[in-house]
């Protein structure tokens, strides 16, 4: 155990971008004092102890950086967290009522309780536990400084608060998701809450705009995990690897339209991708078929493409007329997967360079 508690007050002054002198005035002490506390020289009495857990939002434990204090709220936050897991929600209730009453000022604890509710209310569809969720929700973002886990943030906490309220009031929802939609993250819940209010033409404005993001992802995170499998080596990571890749031209093609664009061109980047893994599997032949499947479909983009979705999504029914997306292929894709290959799939780990010369070579060549 070991006590902070000077260390404790300077942090949460600083946090809260607080002068000695202004915190002093807040507290009704002398400098001198709030000085002599951060020092180590002296210590607040009983009063103002809890004076100081009051203003800065902390328990006197925390105050304090009393270890054991914190290593016991620790260990009944994981048995809450185990009991929801295990769908005991009787038993993580009264746990963390009880957790709440020891601890009515830590996060974790606080976070905890709230995720009891949350849950409960989103299985069940209950109101009344979705009321409780957002309350401590709500009660855990005047904490948050305290957190510790990565995973948890003032957004996941504002999205948990907006799933609440679609128990509640679905408008009230919507209003929130709306608020913290950054990049497009919450389309898809929006295009729900859209349709259940019976406001079709806005529900396929934002299901159109999350699938073009979500589309988008699922081409950089599948790409990503081919470049991955290929530096692995071994023939069963590149057959996995082209396995994935033939699924996602699939998948792509389903979704693009009649015109050529971009679309295309991510399909033609599977391809080049392919013929690479055939080239360390030592196929020749599918290894040309597939960078020559590559090439023409790179030459059919920069004869006609565009990076339109609008154009070239066959699904497309957002408000924007047009709805451009770029890349690090360029507006020439022939030109654009050379340095790509170049400048991009030569880092690698464990490159064959030998493959990857071959490719280079043969794709830079005219038909």
């Amino acid at each position: 155990m070991k006590l902070k508690l000077h260390e404790n007050i300077k942090r949460l002054r600083k946090e809260k971008n607080l002068t000695q002198e202004k915190l002093a005035e807040i507290l009704g002490v002398t400098v001198g004092a709030v000085s002599k506390w951060e020092n180590g020289n002296n210590t607040p009495d009983i009063v103002m102890l809890t004076m100081l857990a009051s203003f800065f939002n902390v328990s006197i434990d925390v105050l304090l950086g009393y270890d054991m204090a914190s290593k016991k709220a620790e260990k009944i936050v994981e048995n809450i967290n185990l009991l929801v897991s295990e769908r005991r929600f009787d038993e993580a209730e009264k746990l963390s009522r009880d957790a709440m009453s020891r601890y009515p000022h830590d996060f974790s604890v606080i976070y905890a309780a709230a995720d009891v509710y949350y849950v409960k209310a989103l299985e069940n569809q209950d109101k009344e536990d979705a009321l409780k969720a957002i309350d401590l929700l709500t009660k855990s973002l005047e904490y948050l400084s305290q957190n510790k886990d990565p995973d948890i943030n003032d957004f996941i906490i504002r999205s948990r608060i907006a799933y609440s309220y679609m128990v509640v009031d679905e408008k009230a929802a919507f209003e929130r998701f709306k608020q913290i939609n950054f990049g497009g993250i919450h389309d898809t819940v929006l295009a729900l809450l859209c349709i259940q209010n019976n406001e079709v033409d806005q529900a396929l404005n934002y299901s159109t705009l999350g699938i073009i993001n979500h589309l988008n992802e699922l081409i950089d995170s599948t790409l990503h995990m081919i470049m991955s499998l290929a530096s692995k080596g071994g023939k069963k990571n590149l057959d996995e690897a082209v396995c994935l890749a033939d699924t996602m031209i699939e998948v792509i093609a389903k979704f693009a339209g009649s015109e050529p664009g971009c679309y295309e061109k991510y399909m033609a980047c599977y391809h080049v991708l392919k013929a690479y893994l055939y080239g360390c599997s030592g196929d020749e032949n599918e290894m040309k078929k597939s960078l020559s499947e590559g090439k023409k479909l790179a030459e059919s983009y920069d004869k006609n493409g565009t990076n339109d979705v609008a154009r070239h999504l066959k699904f497309y029914h957002a408000e924007k007329k047009h709805y451009h997306i770029f890349d690090s292929i360029g507006e020439n894709a022939v030109t654009g997967f050379s340095a790509a290959l170049l400048g991009q799939v030569v880092k690698m780990g464990k490159i064959n360079r030998k493959v990857l010369n071959r490719i280079i070579d043969d794709w830079e060549k005219e038909k």
